[in-house]
């Protein structure tokens, strides 16, 4: 926090209602009321160990009743005898001395104070998080000082005609009320003006960016879609599309088409069929006289690409090449060549194609797959390679809605909500180590029956911190003690890349019954013939990534089953949430879940998007205040696009004191 506005956006994490004052003799054991009492007397005791208690005998004109506080010592100089103080809490019953009395209760001196003065009790309490050595209850303090102080400071960023359409509370009483309110209702009311300030201002600068693209003519504009290709590009397929490949293919054609460049984000669960939809407007840009490249985030998945897509397209004529990190001089030499000459029509690698010294021909399609994995500066640099290329954003993590329009919230949308046909549901299920025999016993069965098996563990190395099994470690004991008969690989993030790609050309072929693995296989590891996938200690997964590694089996026509192995000291929170896997396949499901659990700051690595962390607003359940602001956003800059009129300079203004700039960081993606 630097400047009282961030201090008022620091709202309570909660509040206690002290609001009900009661009378003394009218307190009943369990009530949570507010009393204004005296004080009669006091004692101070020490107990073994240090403890301290202080106990005061309390009344007012009804009757008495006894406060005790624990560790609280410096309360003997407060809480002086005959002190009127209002006090709120508890009641409990002391059945050693058999009387009412309140434990650790809130107070505070009434003196000269009236009753909606106070801060600390008798009122709605604002609860907060403690900030370093910053109490809850000293926060407090300092924000009755500041609103008191310094309210008059605040301005109000918001359009006139947004307050009045939204009949939003002015910002200076959203600020007290959210702090200090007179009822839970007004504090519900602030906080939901606030959050929708926070997300109006953040679709400002999402609209202002859609804008921008959108007014920018492509440098190579001007080709059209070739539909006698597209059809020979379809009739070179093994398989025929889906009505949702079709859909979004049709969809990409307009884009390419149209007058401005496509920037466009691509959502299709595992197994949807993205890379045959990424293939035709690759082969469309390649006839054009264009060059298209793939970036994908690991070489595992940048070499699966390039097999894949050079199936699909060298057939046709199309020179794919692959360009990644540890190649040896000659063969990166070449890669170099064939993509500056344009003699590669279609390039694929890792974060290597934006590298300096890697220029293309003429660049016309830019495709960005897995893009979470990518920071906003990287995809940025691969798009600057061509003059105002297309861009295809592609993900198999599907995406809530809230955070779609955030982070997304400058590209088009298309989805592949269809699976090609022969893909059965992946049978799921929970396990902990109760059953790990059986578990073992039916991992034998599958692969003596011809079938192959992940095991996917969480960590490279045995923390000393956290003790999880090792993937190097299980990968020796497993060898030697339980599947001795059986031929096994090992895949790392650290191992050398010709030795991974030796350990995964052995698994595709078949040669290799079973894979122990990190998450290096996440995405991108297409093995038909794998039909169990075990996840070791599924509870220190995000449901997002296991419904990824899930994906990695039931690609071919053999049932496929995916086992969650449970920790011994998985709690009972942690048990319910990934049974949330065993009971849907659906990814939007598990997404939303996912996003609820664990926030946005953790889902799928967003914090590398330049999406600010919210002080208010909560894109887990504020869905409809954000499509509410963005609405506003975007009608804004259809009224004033350059953003110069005086009411918009002053949301330009409040967006670089709220955001500091992080806002800018939205670009590619």
């Amino acid at each position: 926090m630097e400047t009282i506005e961030d201090l008022f956006y620091y709202v309570p994490r909660a509040y206690m209602d002290w609001s009900e004052v009661s009378e003394v003799d009218r307190l009943r054991v369990g009530d949570r009321v507010t009393v204004i009492v005296k004080v009669l007397s006091s004692e101070l005791s020490r107990r073994r160990g240090g403890r301290t208690v202080f106990m005061a005998a309390l009344e007012d004109d009804t009757g008495a009743i006894f406060a005790r506080w624990y560790n609280q010592p410096y309360l003997k100089a407060s809480l002086k005898n005959g002190s009127k103080i209002v006090l709120s809490g508890e009641v409990r019953f002391d059945r050693h001395a058999r009387r009412k009395e309140f434990i650790n209760p809130a107070f505070e001196l009434m003196g000269e104070k009236d009753v909606a003065e106070l801060v600390h009790a008798g009122r709605i309490v604002p609860e907060y998080s403690q900030v370093g050595d910053l109490s809850g209850k000293r926060i407090r303090r300092f924000m009755k000082t500041a609103l008191d102080h310094h309210l008059d400071e605040v301005t109000e960023p918001l359009p006139a005609w947004v307050v009045k359409k939204r009949s939003l509370p002015a910002r200076m009483d959203a600020f007290c009320d959210v702090h200090f309110a007179p009822s839970l209702e007004i504090a519900g009311r602030a906080r939901m003006r606030l959050a929708y300030e926070e997300f109006f201002l953040f679709q400002v600068v999402v609209a202002a960016r859609r804008k921008r693209l959108t007014a920018r003519e492509a440098s190579f504009k001007g080709y059209a879609w070739d539909s006698t290709e597209h059809e020979r590009f379809l009739a070179s397929l093994p398989f025929g599309l889906t009505a949702a490949q079709e859909r979004v293919i049709s969809e990409i054609r307009t884009d390419i088409e149209g007058p401005r460049t496509m920037n466009r984000l691509l959502q299709g669960d595992v197994g949807s069929g993205k890379t045959v939809v990424a293939a035709a407007a690759m082969h469309q840009a390649a006839i054009a006289g264009f060059q298209a490249v793939i970036m994908a985030p690991t070489e595992i998945l940048a070499e699966q690409h390039y097999a894949s897509i050079s199936s699909l397209l060298g057939v046709l004529g199309d020179r794919v090449v692959l360009l990644r990190g540890g190649m040896k001089a000659r063969e990166r030499a070449e890669a170099l060549e064939s993509i500056s000459s344009g003699a590669a029509a279609v390039v694929v690698g890792t974060h290597a194609l934006i590298q300096k010294g890697i220029e293309f021909h003429r660049l016309g399609l830019v495709i960005v797959d897995e893009q979470h994995r990518f920071g906003v500066v990287q995809r940025a640099a691969l798009r600057e390679k061509g003059l105002s290329p297309d861009v295809l954003v592609m993900t198999a993590t599907p995406i809530p809605r809230t955070l779609s329009l955030t982070v997304y919230g400058d590209l088009d949308t298309s989805v592949i909500d269809e699976l090609p046909p022969g893909r059965t549901p992946v049978t799921t299920a929970v396990r902990d180590e109760s059953s790990r025999k059986r578990v073992y016993d039916f991992l034998r069965a599958q692969v003596e029956s011809g079938r192959q098996v992940f095991i996917v563990y969480p960590l490279v190395e045995e923390s000393d911190k956290i003790e999880l099994a090792a993937a190097t470690k299980m990968y020796e004991e497993l060898r030697e003690k339980v599947f001795p008969d059986i031929s096994m690989g090992l895949v790392h993030g650290r191992m050398k890349p010709e030795e991974k790609g030796a350990v995964m050309s052995s698994f595709t072929s078949g040669a290799t019954g079973i894979l122990i693995s990190t998450t290096v296989v996440e995405v991108g590891v297409d093995i038909p013939n794998a039909t169990v996938m075990v996840i070791e200690h599924s509870e220190r997964f995000g449901l997002a990534q296991l419904h990824q590694l899930r994906g990695r089996v039931g690609r071919g026509e053999h049932r496929s089953y995916c086992i969650l192995m449970i920790g011994r000291g998985a709690s009972d929170e942690a048990r319910e949430r990934i049974q949330v896997l065993a009971d849907t396949n659906d990814g939007f499901v598990i997404a939303e879940r996912d996003l609820k659990l664990r926030g946005p700051g953790e889902f799928m690595g967003v914090k590398q998007h330049g999406i600010p962390k919210f002080a208010v607003a909560d894109l887990a359940t504020d869905m409809q205040l954000l499509v509410s602001a963005r609405e506003d956003a975007f009608a804004l800059l259809e009224m004033d696009g350059a953003l110069e009129e005086p009411e918009s300079r002053a949301v330009v203004e409040a967006i670089g004191r709220r955001f500091k700039g992080r806002g800018a960081l939205i670009d590619v993606g």
